[in-house]
């Protein structure tokens, strides 16, 4: 093992006993396909989560800056402890929650009170400072994204010239609105939440996407993960934001049509740069069906006309 900056003194000793990932996922990201886990304990005897970034997990995050991110929350009470980090593999030894936290699911989050937690949190995070956070919209991430696959040889859907238009014109639509760039988790998928037990705070994780930008863009995400339709997606909003607004709803809602392009995007680059599972082609068609739905839909344009 690499040695940790910061990290807690003596050797870390791996414990195997991590839990088996549930079986079927609609996310890679649920089981974490894009890094390696395992527990280990310092010499103290503490007990440390290590995580390591698979190698096509490396190739598409900003490892900096989600390390700030990471630092940042777990020194606000947001997310787990940062002990210690290898910047040039990624690896991390992070507060281990096995024992005081469980990851979320959907259904936990039919709980009126586990989701104002969540939310809560996420809005928490956007008043962290740090300025060193990468400075990158969804938008901004879709470019790089694209010009990376363009150069691969891989299968893509037919459709993707004419969805990349349509994502292209909703950044240029929502870039014009201008934002007042704050700290975003950047991916609201319920495998990024850690539910306490016994009094214990909901708390953020993974932060592979975390950014100065705008605080709707992480609505958006939210939107992306819980609604499906018009009408669950305007009271999520208003529990998410805190009132509701027409024109904030229609940008946050272009927030998420994006953010589904985006997780297509990182199945086909993830897919063809690791061949070896079958997770990230199951995980980019998914999201390819969920943005082309979205980009099909009547709805779309009227929020392009309503956004502000």
């Amino acid at each position: 093992m690499a040695t940790l900056q910061t990290a807690p003194p003596g050797p870390l000793q791996s414990d195997p006993t991590l839990a088996d990932p549930p079986p079927t996922m609609a996310s890679p990201n649920w089981w974490g396909a894009d890094s390696i886990r395992f527990r280990a304990t310092d010499a103290s005897g503490r007990s440390v989560f290590v995580k390591t970034h698979t190698t096509p997990a490396r190739s598409y995050i900003d490892i900096p800056s989600a390390i700030r991110a990471t630092r940042a929350a777990g020194e606000a009470g947001l997310g787990p402890v940062l002990f210690g980090v290898d910047r040039d593999s990624g690896q991390l030894a992070l507060e281990d929650l096995t024992d005081s936290h469980k990851t979320a699911t959907l259904a936990d989050f039919r709980d009126p009170g586990s989701r104002a937690d969540f939310f809560r949190t996420r809005s928490l995070f956007r008043a962290v400072d740090d300025p060193g956070l990468r400075q990158a919209t969804v938008f901004d991430d879709v470019r790089a994204l694209h010009d990376r696959i363009a150069s691969l040889d891989t299968v893509l859907p037919g459709d993707i010239g004419w969805m990349h238009e349509r994502i292209v014109e909703i950044g240029d639509r929502v870039s014009a609105l201008g934002f007042d760039a704050v700290p975003v988790h950047g991916d609201a998928n319920c495998s990024n939440v850690a539910l306490g037990s016994g009094g214990q705070p909901t708390l953020l994780l993974d932060f592979d996407w975390a950014a100065l930008a705008d605080p709707l863009q992480d609505v958006g995400s939210v939107l992306l993960e819980f609604s499906y339709s018009e009408y669950d997606g305007r009271e999520l909003f208003e529990e998410a934001w805190g009132a509701f607004d027409n024109g904030l709803y229609a940008r946050a809602r272009l927030y998420s049509v994006a953010e589904a392009y985006r997780s297509a995007l990182v199945g086909v680059l993830a897919d063809s740069l690791d061949p070896g599972t079958q997770e990230y082609s199951k995980f980019s068609d998914w999201m390819f069906l969920r943005a082309r739905a979205a980009l099909t839909a009547r709805t779309t344009d009227d929020h392009m006309r309503m956004a502000r």
